[in-house]
């Protein structure tokens, strides 16, 4: 393959070069990426692919972008939120209010933080691992 046609996409997965009238990568069934960045530049003049890399295992990723993306924004939230909880907790010492019991106002507002923190990191780490399990159930079928 020394020519490369304009309508071919590279397949951010497998790095295969997939043609470009499917929208889905014929060897990991990966689907074609909506940003045109995924194109194969005209400049270049080969792509080699590599079936037998010596410390590649076919098939263990456990995400993919998608499922990826939300578990590290997930991750991303809990620890922000651990922060805010600790945060809302300690600002009644460092600053001087003038309401009467700024600690109980404060570890209210810790416990709404925390909850919302965690019931968020809930939500998109279950649903990272839904898509994922989706994904693997339609693979076995």
């Amino acid at each position: 393959m020394s020519e490369i046609e304009s309508d071919k996409w590279l397949c951010r997965n497998c790095n295969t070069l997939v043609s470009g009238d499917t929208d889905v990568c014929p060897i990991c069934r990966a689907d074609r990426p909506e940003h045109m960045e995924a194109r194969i530049p005209e400049e270049i003049a080969e792509v080699t692919r590599k079936d037998d890399y010596a410390n590649a295992d076919k098939g263990t990723s456990k995400y993919i972008f998608r499922e990826a993306v939300l578990v590290n924004a997930a991750d991303i939230i809990l620890v922000l939120g651990l922060f805010c909880t600790f945060g809302a907790l300690i600002v009644p010492i460092v600053v001087d209010f003038d309401i009467d019991a700024p600690m109980i106002w404060a570890i209210c507002g810790a416990v709404i933080i925390f909850a919302t923190t965690m019931i968020s990191w809930a939500i998109l780490r279950t649903l990272g691992e839904l898509s994922r399990m989706l994904r693997e159930r339609e693979k076995k079928a």
